[in-house]
């Protein structure tokens, strides 16, 4: 075997985590490298290395269309036990049982797993990667997961995976680069040694001009002509040109293919004519293995295909369109595939045929965004509002636009559906479109035209006894339930439950029956009836699941959560926010995720983990196509997270919050928003602004059904009347009523330290005041404690001095174990080095150092060691 160059160290770390997962702590390691970088060569050696003590098992992303859902996990398939992918199996599914093979102790061999080009994955097999890094540490397992940096760039899918998997205990990242001078002069002396009649490279001009890519570097060399041109394409397509004609076309017919062609295709497409691939077989240009063609690096095949003649392009393309569809008397039809070269044929029927069909297994499996693709894909070849199918392919476009929070794609698919609808006089799905509309808009943070749309909606479908009226009722019960008006949520989702009545059993009717339960139990455990409110929400959630029904469970999730963390129950939030993101994230639910993730960074907040909230929240809003409804609460989050610690940076959040909020004008928005502005009013000295902005939101509390909204706006006040018409949450009635020492002991035992120390300091006592600034300083609340000592001063009383950094307890609340951990993580040291150093199992290690990550809310270890404190000389 040779060695590959300038890759040994990279070699020696993946055998180690080889070693480490054959002992049952797995690994799954993020292999970057550019493209041509030789990530392939790297992953085949290991392979080649292991092949005799592993279960190896590789599977491709390809680039050459839209994908089909879990393809590479498809193609490992053969190498993985029976039992991974049942027939009907849900991707959920699927995932968990391959996790449970991978954890079977019986198995002699560990496996290796290796998921190549990740850039191009399909949504489900980003969730499969996801789902596999949070739990391979407790596999026999290594896997790798190759892709190239320079595609992934800010807002694709794997940049999001890497960053939810960089605090997983057993996730790794390994970086190819390019080759140095040395290695390149290397190569092009062992070339010329072996062709002496070929001119000499120029060993300069090829390393600036290739960078050290390997592959550049090699197609230079093999193209046999000593000159280096400017692009890896122009390398290529040198050595293409001295194939002859008949092996040139039958390339062309490979590079359209895809990422590998089947030989039994290709002897269709070719006539068979198979032997006229032996020349760039022979020439090295292309590969052949496991009865499958392809070439020997993606780079070489776009090179061969881009600047094909646009109309060869069409002619093969339906060449291998003919052959595929020869293929489905047999029953197995690749739909992805079928439509992909379809569109590139031109045959609008057979894409109008194949690609919805594809769109709906990619929806079955979670991989929602392929299924956006393909309904795109089919709308481009269904013209005209007279094509019937268009209508019902813009309404599922809509509805997977909705799930993947392309909520302004979704509104344009549905008003377009809508047109044709009326123009046709279908009064029925007119009301249901309206309906879809009103709840769009909703996420669109335009409450005024989402009601205007409930309205018409019920209007066009009143009388109808359809499922789609008593959905229609259960919107305007949820805009209810928005609003915190419990009884209007009462009234209209018990006329949705009546309307269910003549509407025969199936799928409709229990959706509808979900999401009036989940309206109405919502209601009941905002205004207070918990038990009652509970009991409806879970049987919303578990008839969902059941029913496969991912939006309404998605939905459930959220509103438990929510509920949970406003009401400062944290177990109980902390536990349905476990629950819900798995069940979102392995679902491909961005919406829903992305508002689970603003409610984890306001449960942080609220345990006081500032900087973790802060990253939190962040990490949210670096969606920049994230609906206003999932903006709303990191938005606070990062403005109070600044504010407490004595970042001016806050105005910059707050103020865009507090135009989202007013815009919603909900309280459940308008509640935290307006709570944040007025503590940051204080933490500035400005207590009659503060009083000022609760007044202003204060009609609206008081007509909400919100105990807990209402009180955050009445402790501002400085009534201590402000309780006296509607119930407030006990911590807040407390301080309303001017009891801050036991509104603080609540706060404390809710759990809430910087609540806590924030009624001990508007107390206006001297003793609550000097303990709250110390609760302040042991937050690293910087902000609120410089505030407090000048209440203190001003009122006359001396103020506890600021204390040293060493002084200080750990602000993210690292523990004195974590923090040992940190300190070594500093220092470099691997897991085995730290368990080694602090006499402690590996295993136990690697939970401090997830603990470490997620108390500091960073995604690596290089990350948290640049977090941690100087040693002192």
């Amino acid at each position: 075997m040779v060695r590959l160059l300038e890759r040994d160290q990279q070699a020696a770390a993946v055998d180690g985590y080889f070693a480490e997962a054959a002992d049952g702590h797995g690994r799954i390691v993020f292999v970057a490298g550019e493209a041509g970088v030789g990530k392939t060569a790297f992953v085949g050696r290991l392979v080649q290395r292991v092949a005799e003590v592993a279960r190896v098992a590789v599977g491709g992303c390809d680039g050459s269309s839209t994908p089909a859902p879990l393809g590479p996990l498809v193609e490992m398939l053969p190498r993985l036990p029976a039992q991974v992918w049942p027939p009907e199996a849900t991707g959920h599914e699927v995932f968990a049982r391959l996790v449970t093979a991978l954890r079977e102790p019986g198995l002699r061999e560990p496996f290796l797993l290796v998921v190549e080009d990740a850039h191009w994955a399909d949504e489900a097999t980003l969730d499969l990667v996801r789902h596999l890094a949070r739990r391979v540490h407790t596999c026999r397992a290594l896997v790798l997961v190759t892709y190239r940096p320079e595609d992934v760039v800010t807002g694709h899918p794997l940049r999001v995976v890497l960053g939810d998997a960089a605090t997983a205990p057993g996730a790794r990242r390994l970086d190819l680069p390019g080759l140095s001078r040395s290695a390149v002069e290397h190569l092009a002396r062992e070339y010329a040694l072996a062709h002496p009649d070929v001119a000499p490279a120029d060993v300069e001009r090829l390393y600036r001009v290739s960078g050290g890519n390997p592959f550049f570097v090699t197609e230079v060399l093999s193209a046999g002509t000593g000159a280096v041109p400017p692009t890896v394409r122009d390398a290529v397509l040198a050595r293409v040109s001295r194939l002859t004609a008949p092996a040139c076309a039958a390339l062309d017919v490979v590079a359209l293919c895809g990422a590998r062609a089947d030989m039994d295709l290709l002897e269709q497409v070719l006539d068979d004519d198979l032997e006229v691939l032996d020349e760039p077989l022979q020439r090295g240009l292309l590969t052949a293995a496991a009865g499958e063609v392809a070439f020997r690096h993606e780079l070489a095949r776009l090179a061969v295909a881009e600047p094909m003649p646009a109309f060869r392009r069409v002619a093969i393309h339906r060449r291998i369109l003919a052959a595929l569809l020869a293929r489905t008397a047999d029953g197995a039809v690749d739909h992805a595939r079928v439509a992909h070269h379809a569109e590139a044929a031109g045959d609008a029927a057979a894409v109008v045929d194949h690609a919805p069909a594809a769109a709906a297994r990619a929806a079955d499996l979670g991989a929602h965004r392929e299924a956006v693709h393909q309904y795109r894909r089919a709308l481009r070849f269904a013209h005209g509002p007279a094509d019937g199918r268009r209508a019902d392919l813009l309404w599922v476009l809509g509805y997977e636009c909705y799930l993947t929070d392309q909520v302004e794609d979704a509104l344009d698919a549905v008003q377009e559906a809508l047109e044709i609808w009326a123009a046709s006089g279908d009064t029925v799905r007119v009301g249901d479109a309206h309906r879809c509309l009103s709840r769009l808009h909703w996420f669109a943070g335009r409450n005024a035209v989402s009601e205007r749309e409930a309205d018409l909606a019920v209007q066009a479908l009143q009388g109808s006894g359809t499922v789609e009226l008593a959905m229609a009722y259960s919107n305007v019960a949820q805009l209810r339930m928005l609003s915190s008006d419990v009884h209007g949520t009462r009234l209209w989702g018990r006329r949705a439950l009546a309307a269910l009545d003549p509407v025969p059993d199936g799928r409709k009717r229990v959706e509808v029956r979900v999401h009036a339960l989940n309206n109405l139990g919502t209601a009941e455990v905002v205004s207070g009836d918990f038990d009652a409110g509970i009991g409806m929400l879970t049987a919303s959630l578990e008839q969902a699941r059941a029913a496969d029904l991912h939006e309404h469970a998605a939905r459930a999730y959220c509103n438990l959560v929510s509920c949970a963390v406003a009401q400062r129950r944290h177990a109980d939030a902390a536990a349905r926010l476990e629950a819900g993101l798995q069940y979102c994230i392995d679902r491909d639910l961005d919406a829903w995720t992305l508002y689970l993730q603003g409610l984890q960074a306001q449960l942080m907040l609220n345990r006081g983990q500032t900087t973790a909230a802060r990253v939190g929240a962040e990490k949210v809003l670096q969606r920049i196509e994230s609906a206003p409804t999932s903006q709303v609460e990191p938005l606070v989050v990062q403005a109070l997270a600044l504010a407490r610690t004595g970042d001016d940076g806050w105005r910059h959040p707050m103020d865009r919050v507090v135009r989202l909020a007013e815009g919603i004008g909900e309280i459940q928005r308008l509640g935290p928003v307006t709570a944040a502005r007025c503590e940051i009013a204080w933490l500035s000295g400005e207590t009659e602004r503060a009083r000022r902005f609760a007044a202003e939101t204060w009609p609206k509390a008081t007509a909400a059904d919100c105990p807990w909204n209402r009180g955050s706006v009445a402790t501002w006040l400085g009534d201590p009347s402000a309780g006296d018409d509607a119930p407030l949450a006990p911590p807040y009635a407390l301080e309303v009523a001017g009891r801050w020492v036991e509104a603080a002991q609540l706060w404390q035992e809710l759990g809430c330290p910087h609540e806590h120390a924030l009624a001990l300091a508007r107390s206006g006592e001297r003793a609550p005041m000097t303990e709250a600034v110390e609760r302040f300083d042991s937050l690293a609340a910087t902000g609120a404690a410089a505030r407090t000592r000048a209440l203190l001063r001003a009122s006359g009383w001396s103020a506890p001095r600021t204390p040293r950094a060493r002084d200080r307890r750990h602000p993210d609340g690292l523990s004195a174990r974590e923090s040992q951990v940190l300190a070594l993580l500093a220092e470099g040291l691997p897991d085995a080095a730290i368990a080694e150093r602090l006499v402690l199992s590996r295993r136990t290690v690697e939970h401090h150092v997830a603990a470490v990550l997620r108390k500091l809310g960073v995604r690596s270890r290089r990350e948290a060691a640049s977090r941690a404190e100087p040693r002192q000389p």
